[in-house]
């Protein structure tokens, strides 16, 4: 097939501006900021290329383009081509006339730049004169870009696929130049903006703005932050078999809890006695009562806590925490359990500036 001049300058200024684009950096568009819809008006030229089989020259072709640009990445445009069909052998066949309808989708702008692909459907006739050929529908695909002058004014690039669908289904494609006009509203350019916009005054944040930013309430003039913990003690004393006796090396358990309790002088001390399994349970309960008291015993009169702050219940051998079966686990029933906590609220005072 033989290429025109036109062909081989719209070449070669179509892989321009793909080059162009690529060495940008590439950035998405806000689209319903940057670009309002508008209707479009393109004159172009370029070189059809036809499927070999068709048996045709290649020839420049002129055409236009109606569209209408939305205000989103999208934009609807019919395309009508004209040019002239002559056979490889210099025949003339009239003229080629093709009708298009695209919908193109802008990728983003780099710089002045906007590329995009393009998808759509087509009818062709090859001339009138041409008895082989039949005219046929095909649909299109391709890619493009423009170059933005201004707002209203683009130089566009077009490269097209063009596959037919009917009997012959030729694959033709076609390279083109055209000018790309805007009619529609256009943004007012930036330096206009910014003579009618004011600065707005910066805005000072009060004290109780700039301490409620870090979580804290104004009291006395001062920004403070008030935090909860929890603090626990807990008590494990064992006993030897029938015995509410303490254990001597379980006295320092006994006083570490008083120290505790008379750190924190508010809550209460709920001391439980148990028993193993062995003896009948009626007597495992008195004897657990009685282990109770002893503890309760030993904390208000050796360690001075008030008996107010102190509760001694037995449960017997109703609550083992081991098997009886063994004398390791009986050895571990037979015991008095207290537990005992407090929530410390602390305040904390934050320097705000």
């Amino acid at each position: 097939m033989k290429k025109s001049l036109l062909g081989y300058i719209t070449a070669g200024v179509f892989v321009t501006f793909a080059l162009s684009v690529q060495a940008e950096v590439f950035k998405y568009p806000t689209i319903e900021k940057d670009r309002p819809g508008g209707f479009t008006l393109t004159p172009m030229i370029g070189q059809y290329y036809y499927d070999s089989d068709l048996g045709l020259d290649d020839d420049g072709y002129a055409g236009i383009g109606v569209g209408y640009r939305f205000s989103a990445p999208y934009m609807l445009e019919f395309v009508y081509l004209n040019g002239d069909v002559q056979t490889d052998a210099g025949i003339d066949q009239g003229d080629l006339e093709q009708y298009r309808l695209e919908l193109l989708y802008d990728l983003g702008d780099s710089g002045k730049w906007s590329p995009y692909f393009a998808l759509g459907a087509a009818s062709t006739e090859f001339g009138d004169n041409n008895p082989v050929i039949d005219d046929e529908g095909a649909i299109t695909i391709g890619f493009g870009t423009r170059y933005n002058f201004t707002q209203r004014v683009a130089l566009r690039g077009d490269a097209r696929y063009i596959r037919g669908v009917g009997d012959n289904k030729a694959g033709d494609y076609t390279l083109g130049l055209g000018l790309q006009f805007f009619v529609g509203k256009v943004n007012k350019p930036e330096s206009a903006l910014a003579s009618v916009v004011e600065e707005p005054a910066p805005v000072v944040p009060t004290f109780a703005e700039l301490c409620a930013e870090v979580g804290g309430t104004v009291e006395a003039a001062s920004c403070v932050k008030k935090s909860l913990s929890t603090e626990r003690a807990e008590l494990n004393v064992q006993f030897e078999t029938n015995s509410a006796k303490v254990i001597p090396s379980y006295l320092t358990e006994i006083e570490r809890l008083a120290n505790f309790m008379q750190t924190y002088p508010t809550p209460i001390a709920d001391i439980e006695g148990h028993t193993d399994s062995r003896g009948a349970s009626e007597y495992n309960q008195g004897l657990s009562q009685r282990r109770a008291n002893e503890v309760a015993r030993l904390l208000s009169e050796k360690y001075g806590i008030a008996a107010s702050r102190l509760t001694a219940a037995g449960y017997g051998e109703t609550r083992p925490i081991e098997t009886n079966d063994t004398s390791a686990g009986r050895a571990k029933n037979r015991r008095v359990k207290a537990f005992i906590s407090v929530e410390i609220e602390e305040t904390i005072n934050l320097n705000v500036k």
